[in-house]
């Protein structure tokens, strides 16, 4: 029977914690408040169950009102910050904007001063007229636009506009590069034309002494022939190539040019006049030497010809003595001795008065000049 009483009350203890377990739910989450009562046939067992600090209970469930306070504060907290942040973003870009303003306005006034510095290089470059005039123009329409632009920059309300300004400033850096690079070609080819209208001018000073300049003239084609490419390579990159190629036919013309002088052998003479003339000229005096070269008629003593060739491409005079030659179209005429030259026309002319005394640069002229020598 002990035995039979030992069983049931253990049973009991088992139902009673877990009826505790559900009461403690029933009474919020507090298991200290939690009785249970067991009734048998022999005895009445009570039993309260206290739960410590440490149990195992689930916390208790807050009521739904709670739940919505709560929810509210964080909604309202979270709609807060987030203002807060958009409002701190907008001041950034605001920021930015700004200072990218001022690095386009920096910019612009960087591209001004440079405009001036180049202005001032053009003037002193021995430009043609019309290449100067066309760069001068392109420089102050840029200097122009630079100004408008920066009315623009202020005025400017968000980053495409700012970007296409930014845009029209690197187009106008691209055009102004391209002309300059257009002047700089022009001004090597019209350096080109100087120089080897000097060399065929030192060519027809050799001839006219008696020297082969066959080899010579054979180099002066090539360079005719180089220097009219490299006017069709203008603002290209082999124009530098071809620079290069030019550069070493004058390189070999002068060094033949040096060989031949070694060999002159020219009569003394008081005067030399060297002329290019397009119209009419007439030469009087008396001369050790005189060579007419060009297209055109000349009229010149028989006894006074030295050489005559008249073929294809080639016609030239070669004469001495004291006579008078005259002539209509174009010629190159070079005469050692003394006398008198008028030209009638257009062209240039170089002189020298005396055997000593120096040699003039070209000088251009245009209707009639008389120049006189020796």
């Amino acid at each position: 029977m002990k035995r039979l009483i030992g069983r049931l009350i253990g049973v009991v203890l088992v139902l009673m914690a877990l009826v505790v377990m559900t009461a403690s739910a029933a009474h919020n989450g507090k298991p200290e408040e939690a009785g249970v009562t067991v009734a048998t046939d022999t005895t009445t067992i009570t039993a309260t169950v206290t739960m410590g600090q440490h149990g195992a209970w689930k916390p208790a469930v807050e009521k739904p009102a709670d739940v919505g306070e709560k929810y509210s504060k964080a909604r309202e907290w979270f709609e807060e910050t987030k203002k807060k942040i958009q409002e701190v973003k907008q001041q950034a870009q605001e920021k930015r904007f700004e200072a990218w303003k001022k690095h386009l306005l920096a910019w612009v006034e960087m591209g001004k001063r440079w405009v001036e510095r180049v202005e001032l290089r053009v003037e002193n470059l021995n430009l043609g007229n019309e290449s100067k005039e066309r760069l001068m123009n392109k420089l102050q329409e840029i200097e122009n636009r630079l100004t408008e632009i920066e009315s623009e920059i202020e005025a400017a309300q968000n980053y495409t506009e700012l970007r296409d300004i930014a845009k029209e400033i690197r187009g106008m850096w691209g055009e102004l590069k391209q002309e300059m690079r257009y002047a700089v070609h022009g001004y090597v080819i019209e350096k080109y034309q100087e120089i080897l209208e000097r060399l065929k001018q030192v060519r027809d000073r050799l001839e006219a002494v008696g020297l082969d300049v066959s080899e010579l003239n054979e180099i002066i084609d090539e360079i005719e022939q180089a220097v009219a490419e490299l006017e069709d390579s203008v603002g290209t990159p082999e124009f530098a190539e071809k620079v290069r190629e030019i550069n070493g036919l004058f390189r070999e013309a002068f060094g033949i040019v040096k060989e031949l002088a070694r060999e002159e052998r020219a009569e003394q003479y008081t005067g030399f006049v060297y002329a290019h003339v397009e119209g009419s000229f007439e030469l009087n005096g008396n001369f050790s030497l005189v060579q007419i070269k060009g297209e055109g008629n000349v009229t010149i003593p028989e006894d006074a010809i030295v050489t005559k060739v008249n073929t294809s491409g080639v016609k030239m005079i070669v004469a001495r003595g004291n006579f008078t030659a005259s002539g209509e179209g174009e010629f190159r005429i070079l005469a050692h001795g003394s006398g008198e030259l008028v030209l009638s026309g257009e062209g240039y002319y170089r002189v020298k008065q005396t055997p000593t005394g120096p040699m003039t640069d070209e000088i251009e002229f245009e209707g009639e000049k008389t120049v006189t020598f020796g």
